[in-house]
């Protein structure tokens, strides 16, 4: 998607040029940018997941190899212009042009609980295509003579066109309860897909002041949407061309939708206490066309986004914060209608045109308190989440390991997630020494069926944190901490196989500055995760990355940087999480040791005195 997200070892190059002026007494001003660039990205990924079912478990291994390149580029351009002393204008534009190819290899076994083969996948697929962006927005604001008055209006236009073609090859192998090779699935097809939708959004809001301590907030909006995707897939004929039609994983829709939103927030300000409440509601109407099939689907609803919060303020630097939103959740296409797709045969999704949306509630509560003399900093929050008439899935996964998807509404059950977290510091001596505490916990708790029967996916973690820190300005820093930590995750349908494990997360860091405007930094971060039932081996890593630095000039606005990263050649991405009724592993290809030369030259550090008048 054009970003680097830590996996992989990339390659980027990138280059720009930005303008900005402003003339008319500084009445109107205007921002350009222009950026090109392109983004490399190839390595490995491993993953290892044990899937739960009620019969007992299949342990899946998926070896990834990928290689993908993007070349993009941006204009963008801001006006801004100040009608009068009481209104503002201001209008963005920006388009983008993209390229990518990506190259994916898979190749995957699953093995039943008696260490016996299941079945085996060998994917390889390939995509090369052109995107094209426009947006533009406009944003108009003004205020009245009457203190606390405005009107503003919001105005935005999205354009988004795709085209991609490539190629799907797979072998899928399927064996009996014997291992014996049982049967054999071969596909070899090209694909394009062809994709474009237009958005488009307003929002005119008025605020209103009733009396001294209490207004309202009223907005209208119109928003609409309409998008097209026409997706093709053609096997090889006997000339060796891939020039017949599958209809089967083909189709063609055209998807229109429109929604008025009404909302209103009253907000209360009195002395050191601030309330706000108020709500939010869509009523869209959704229109799907199946082009291949003259098919229709539509569907209206309304959307409900409550919302409240309460401030407290006991001094400047202490108060309390009560925050509560809700929100529906709209079943998307592919859980009501999906579009077929075998890049993956033995993870296949069925649509369910009967889902309802769901309601989601996530309520919090802080504490923040400072002392500026003893630099004593608490910090304190609690937040609860739980969702009413979840979508969730039911899972059927058949005697070959091949999983069937489909959402529906859990009515009997109710996901929910918590987080506790606690921060505490506080300076303990002259030479400011200051010493910092904190307890966390986090969790979650997820429903859905498998097989036909209830599972509950439980993932908690528990952590612990002590640090010291001490600052001594243009001499020394150093920073350590220690964060223990215990993560409990397991499925109800197989608790004696969990993944409930300790670890363990530490850093330190130290910054020295010498004579002759030299400086020298130093930093470490260490991880550990145990051995489970789930995962039989231990983890662990050590990243230290040294930095010198050498100052020139009066105003110290030349630097000479050599650094060292992950001296050790240690650095492997890890990762491990309970999802459904699936406990996997992530380890992939990250970037190691490395050795960087930099020269910094900050023009905004202006030698000389004052300038003349």
């Amino acid at each position: 998607d054009g970003r680097y997200d830590g996996q992989g070892i990339p390659l980027a190059r990138t280059g720009g040029l930005h303008y900005d002026g402003n003339w008319n007494s500084d009445k109107q001003s205007i921002n350009a940018n222009y950026k090109v660039g392109s983004l490399g990205v190839d390595g490995r990924r491993n993953t290892i997941s044990q899937n739960n079912l009620p019969s007992g478990v299949i342990n899946n291994t998926n070896d990834q190899i990928f290689d993908n390149y993007i070349f993009r580029q941006k204009l963008d351009a801001t006006y801004q212009v100040k009608l009068d002393s009481t209104s503002n204008l201001k209008i963005a534009v920006d388009g983008t042009l993209k390229n990518s190819k990506t190259r994916n290899a898979y190749d995957a076994t699953s093995l039943r609980g008696n260490n016996v083969l299941l079945n085996s996948s060998n994917r390889n697929l390939t995509n090369e295509g052109d995107q094209r962006l426009f947006n533009a927005t406009a944003f108009w604001n003004k205020k009245f003579k009457k203190a606390g008055r405005t009107v503003s209006l919001n105005i935005k236009q999205g354009f988004n066109e795709n085209a991609t073609d490539g190629f799907l090859n797979s072998v899928n192998n399927f064996y009996n309860t014997q291992g014996v090779l049982d049967s054999v699935q071969n596909i070899d097809q090209y694909k394009t897909n062809n994709s474009i939708s237009s958005v488009f959004n307003s929002n005119l809001a008025f605020t209103e002041p009733l009396i001294k301590t209490l207004s309202v907030v009223v907005n209208y909006g119109f928003d609409r949407n309409h998008s097209s995707s026409d997706r093709q897939s053609f096997n090889q004929s006997l000339t060796g061309e891939y020039d017949v039609f599958d209809p089967v994983f083909s189709n063609d829709y055209t998807v229109e939708s429109s929604a008025n939103h009404f909302g209103a927030i009253l907000n209360y300000k009195k002395d050191k206490l601030v309330i706000n409440l108020g709500s939010k509601a869509y009523a869209v109407d959704f229109r799907q066309v199946d082009n291949y099939t003259g098919n229709t689907f539509n569907r209206d609803f309304l959307n409900l986004f409550p919302q409240a919060s309460v401030q407290y303020n006991i001094s400047k630097q202490k108060g309390f914060r009560f925050n509560y939103r809700g929100y529906n959740s709209q079943p998307n296409i592919n859980q009501i209608q999906p579009v077929r797709v075998n890049d993956d045969p033995l993870n296949v999704v069925l649509g369910n045109p009967d889902l309802d949306p769901s309601f989601n509630n996530r309520l919090s509560l802080n504490f923040n308190s400072y002392k500026v003399l003893t630099d004593q900093h608490i910090y304190l929050n609690a937040s609860y989440g739980f969702t009413s008439n979840a979508i969730v899935n039911n899972v059927v996964t058949d005697a070959a390991g091949k999983n069937t998807y489909q959402a529906f509404n859990m009515s009997r059950k109710s996901p929910s997630s918590f987080s506790l977290y606690s921060s505490m510091s506080r300076k303990v001596n002259k030479a400011g020494l200051n010493v910092g505490f904190g307890l966390n916990a986090n969790g979650n708790t997820y429903y859905n069926y498998i097989n036909s029967e209830l599972n509950m996916t439980e993932s908690y973690n528990f952590s612990g944190r002590l640090s010291l820190r001490q600052y001594k300005q243009k001499k020394y820093h150093f920073y350590v901490s220690m964060e223990p930590n215990y993560s409990r995750s397991q499925s109800s349908l197989q608790r004696q196989i969990n993944n409930n494990g300790w670890g363990l997360n530490s850093n330190a860091s130290f910054s020295f500055t010498f004579p002759g405007k030299v400086q020298v930094t130093s930093e470490g971060n260490y991880e550990f995760r145990q051995k489970t039932q789930s995962f039989n081996q231990d983890f662990d890593k050590l990243i230290w990355n040294t930095t010198i630095n050498k100052k020139f000039f009066k105003e110290e606005n030349l630097t000479f940087s050599l650094s060292g990263n992950d001296l050790l050649n240690q650095n492997v991405g890890f990762s491990r999480y309970a999802s459904s009724n699936f406990i996997t592993q992530n380890s992939y290809t990250s970037i190691k040791r490395y050795f960087m030369f930099s020269v910094i030259w900050d023009f905004n550090k202006m030698g000389g005195g004052a300038p003349k008048q």
